[in-house]
């Protein structure tokens, strides 16, 4: 899942798209770019396949450099089309407004100096202009991604803002219901945490305590093998012993911290759920496709620019002078501008990947129901809770 179940997502809803009866796909090549000498893998794919599709996340964030210099060179070795579907930029909510962009981390409120910056956009250039020697758009998650690229001289024409693929998993008719009334200590809510994000204690310690019925989805790795075996994977000499990511946290004790070992089973589950709200862009993202109203609280240019482009409920961490409760989140929560918006921004998606030759369920004649027989068994898989 590559560090971060949030992966399997997008990942899953690309490979859905594609599912189509008369196309044979293999996922696979997620560790190529970390191979010494990727000539087998780059010789196989260019023998055996006909295009070559990446699904990214937020990969031109600061600290990918050296990463993107290895991908770069597996495409310009490739033979065959190569589409990337849904990448992003991440800074922060600062930085994003400014003329001058610059990549940081999850989490960090610091920019790279100028010498580090400068060489990062290089390579991010350098990795665009090779994967448009063999596609005809390079697809992006939002409009700070593409001013970013514009910036970095990619033709503007090139470059299409797509959103998030797994917005687009189940097609052109998601819709979010909100069920009238307030929120209570007996609804049963979902609160997704990153760590990383400065304030994010102060918020888990006043809605654990609010609400009994919360339970809180682990995304990261180290908590996955932490709710697996019960043994620690944290130091946390490092971090707010308040962050749900070691054993003696109130909700790893109370059992309502858990993992979905299954994207399938992990989205079924928010249909039992009447809201979820927090930092984690997936977490909330997977609660949105099983119909569930939620509200993000973004923290960067990677959630905000998703949340405006897409009309996800949110708000600015920053902006609260307390930490925020999830009844007050309910309140803020508008659903319809997300509803109302869905069937063109799915549109869109179709037409970015009609552009670059590819077919999917989506397109008349053809359907995922080959596909949505393979996952029934893993809707049915629920979560793993702590020891």
């Amino acid at each position: 899942m590559g560090g971060n179940s949030g992966n399997l997502l997008y990942a899953n809803a690309v490979v859905r798209a594609l599912s189509t009866r008369w196309t044979r796909i293999d996922t696979g090549g997620f560790d190529a770019h970390t191979q010494e000498d990727p000539s087998k893998f780059i010789k196989d794919v260019n023998r055996t396949y006909d295009h070559y599709v990446v699904p990214l996340a937020n990969v031109f964030r600061s600290g990918f450099t050296d990463k993107l210099v290895k991908m770069t060179e597996i495409i310009r070795r490739l033979e065959i089309p190569v589409t990337v579907v849904g990448i992003g930029a991440q800074t922060t909510v600062t930085a994003a407004e400014s003329d001058e962009l610059r990549m940081t981390k999850t989490g960090k409120t610091r920019v790279p100096d100028e010498e580090v910056a400068r060489r990062h956009d290089q390579v991010v250039r350098t990795f665009v202009e090779t994967v448009l020697e063999r596609s005809a758009t390079f697809g992006v998650r939002g409009e700070v991604t593409k001013r970013y690229l514009v910036s970095l001289g990619i033709p503007d024409e090139r470059v299409t803002v797509i959103g998030c693929p797994s917005l687009f998993t189940w097609g052109s008719d998601l819709r979010i219901e909100k069920t009238p009334g307030p929120l209570t200590r007996e609804s049963r809510i979902s609160m997704n945490v990153d760590y990383r994000v400065k304030g994010m204690a102060d918020v888990v310690e006043l809605n654990s305590e609010l609400y009994p019925e919360l339970t809180s989805p682990v995304q990261d790795s180290k908590s996955a093998r932490m709710i697996i075996t019960g043994v620690d994977k944290y130091d946390m000499s490092k971090f707010d012993s308040r962050l749900p990511i070691h054993t003696g946290h109130r909700l790893y004790k109370e059992r309502r911290l858990v993992f979905y070992p299954s994207p399938w089973g992990w989205i079924e589950s928010f249909k039992s759920q009447r809201f979820a709200f927090g930092t984690r862009l997936h977490g909330n993202i997977a609660a949105l496709l099983a119909g569930t109203p939620v509200h993000l609280l973004a923290h960067d240019s990677r959630t905000l620019e998703l949340a405006r482009y897409h009309a996800i409920p949110h708000s600015l961490l920053s902006d609260f002078e307390k930490p925020p409760s999830a009844a007050e989140l309910w309140e803020r929560t508008d659903v319809e501008p997300f509803n109302q918006l869905q069937p063109e921004r799915f549109r869109n998606y179709l037409d970015f990947m009609h552009t670059n030759g590819l077919r999917t369920v989506f397109d008349k004649d053809r359907s995922p129901r080959g596909f949505d027989r393979k996952i029934a068994e893993g809707q049915r898989t629920g979560p793993v809770l702590p020891q």
